[in-house]
């Protein structure tokens, strides 16, 4: 069952939405993405590319230092 509710939301994330999703697939992006940040155990990592994984990984504390600096070279961020 689906509900319709009304959310304040900035102007520059509502901008962003429409210019990197389609109108059809909006809600079930905003559906993912509030699951996904309620349920992070259960984000289902397949449908997540390389370069979003690595940024995660990067953003760890618990990282070592060395595999940071990979990352970032991969990245090529922070060089």
């Amino acid at each position: 069952m689906h509900i319709n509710r009304t959310f304040s939301l900035k102007l520059s994330t509502v901008e962003d939405l429409n210019e990197k999703v389609r109108p059809k697939l909006r809600s079930k992006f905003v559906q993912r993405a509030i699951e996904d940040r309620l349920n992070p155990q259960e984000i289902d990592t397949t449908v997540l590319g390389t370069r979003r994984l690595l940024a995660i990984l990067h953003a760890r504390e618990e990282v070592s230092d060395f595999l940071c600096r990979a990352i970032a070279m991969e990245l090529k961020v922070g060089l």
